[in-house]
């Protein structure tokens, strides 16, 4: 869909709401601010098919000119083409932020459901997810600042221990053993370098004693350490204790400590042995799905068997916390083969599932050959998050974080359940926004929290730039 931006320059805005629609070019969405008026018309073949206009005129708080032209345009997308969106107008990544900030002016559940419904255009179901999710954020929040989370050293007082502030460390490993269909993230699954991963660590290794220095200077402790990718367990047992070694000469690391073991193919005894001995408390074991024709599908060189069988090693590890995702809108997948999925994982009880929707990204092999796959519309879609839903609650799993992301199949959210106390509270801290990050590594960003005040620093994407720029310094 074409668009044309009238008096204003929230282009951004206006391509994420067009988006929604998902129509061609035969459409153009004109908007326009005027002093009183924030307006929007669709035309098609020259005609103009739609239009709403909304007051700019005494808005309350939590409405902005920016907001308020989205609303106008969401209304007369509505008109002219129609669509299933469940979280209606809005389109921003972390609906329950919002919520949060309208908690904190007072109000009440019922005011915060009736608003995400109007002007918002919320399912009711999706306006109370936000909610609970709100309410989790809160809780875990004050657990992230309260000063038993984040002890001082041995022989520190506690005064030093409540004016440090809470932040978390990433690790960024960008290395897969294959490159999944919906990927667009910033991995290396051929490396063209050699020894890229030997000298990709040894750059991490000189960025984590950078990244140390920095938190002194700031005044932080740690309070979780998450390395991620990619696949971290892609590297070899040796460079993986190389690493963790390295994470501990600089960092706390009796804190919450989670690394993504996402691949079971990647998953040995020796691996596992190396992760619990260095301290790491959190993995995740991933299987996406368990239905093997997927899985191939999709490019992942694993099976639901292989999946169980690193489940298993993990659990005789020692590992007593453990996360697996799964993701919806898979293509070909049925919502029989949803609940056959959540059935055999729930089985297993893992203290974490993260639901997620399949995010059709721009880059990915999937959006470069949509005739090649089939994906379920929003209504099926729906279904398979119900399923989902209802399972983890069964299984005594709790919602406690959400995010959405641009292209999601229905327009819909990935969400986290876990088990009471099993809560991941980096991601709780990222997510919600409401502790500093320091990034690590190829593609990581650290977020800095002063107040409602958000900054971000960023790292070079490419592995292999970012380790010729470690060996220039």
């Amino acid at each position: 869909m074409k668009y044309e931006l009238i008096n204003h320059n929230f282009e951004n805005e206006v391509q994420t709401v067009t988006q929604l629609f998902q129509a061609n070019d035969d459409y153009i969405a004109k908007t326009e601010i005027t002093e009183n008026t924030a307006k929007a018309w669709i035309v098609k073949n020259g005609i103009t098919i739609a239009e709403h206009a909304l007051p700019l005129n005494a808005l309350p708080f939590y409405l902005s000119p920016r907001r308020v032209l989205m609303l106008a345009l969401y209304h007369a997308l509505q008109q002219a083409i129609g669509a299933y969106t469940p979280w209606g107008a809005l389109t921003g990544i972390r609906p329950s932020k919002m919520v949060r900030e309208w908690l904190a002016t007072g109000w009440d559940e019922a005011k915060v459901i009736a608003t995400m419904q109007d002007p918002f255009c919320c399912t009711e179901e999706k306006a109370k997810l936000a909610l609970t999710i709100a309410y989790a954020e809160n809780y875990l929040t004050k657990k992230i600042f309260a000063s038993n989370r984040n002890p001082g050293r041995m022989g520190e007082q506690s005064a030093v221990r409540r004016t440090t502030s809470p932040v978390g460390i990433y690790v960024s490993i960008p290395f897969c053993p294959t490159r999944c269909v919906y990927c667009s993230f910033n991995v290396d699954h051929k490396p063209t370098i050699k020894n890229i991963h030997e000298k990709y660590v040894d750059a991490l290794i000189a960025e984590l004693g950078q990244k140390a220095t920095q938190l002194k200077q700031m005044n932080g402790t740690v309070s979780s350490i998450y390395i991620g990718g990619g696949t971290p367990t892609v590297l070899p047992e040796y460079l993986l204790e190389k690493l963790l070694n390295a994470v501990a000469e600089n960092f706390e690391t009796s804190v919450e400590y989670s690394v993504e073991a996402g691949r079971p193919d990647t998953l040995t005894k020796e691996k596992l042995a190396i992760l619990h001995r260095y301290g790491v408390n959190r993995i995740a074991v991933n299987p996406q799905t368990l239905n093997d024709k997927t899985l191939a599908l999709i490019g992942r060189k694993h099976t639901a068997d292989d999946f169980f069988r690193a489940f298993s090693l993990a659990r005789e590890a020692g590992f007593n916390c453990i996360n697996s995702d799964i993701i919806v809108g898979l293509p070909g997948e049925t919502v029989d083969d949803v609940r056959r999925t959540m059935e055999g994982l729930t089985k297993l009880s893992p203290e974490n599932i993260t639901v997620h929707t399949l995010a059709v990204k721009r880059a990915s092999h999937i959006n470069a050959n949509k005739d090649l796959f089939v994906l379920p519309n929003a209504q099926t879609t729906e279904q398979m998050l119900n399923i989902a839903s209802d399972t983890c609650h069964t299984a005594g799993l709790n919602p406690y974080y959400l995010y959405r992301q641009k292209n999601m199949v229905g327009m819909f959210e990935n969400v986290g359940y876990s088990k009471l106390d099993y809560e991941c509270l980096y991601n709780v801290g990222m997510m919600a926004e409401t502790q500093t990050v320091l990034g690590i590594g190829a593609g990581a960003v650290s977020k800095f929290v002063e107040g409602d005040k958000i900054s971000r620093e960023f790292n070079v994407k490419n592995p292999e730039i970012y380790t010729e720029r470690s060996n220039l310094t």
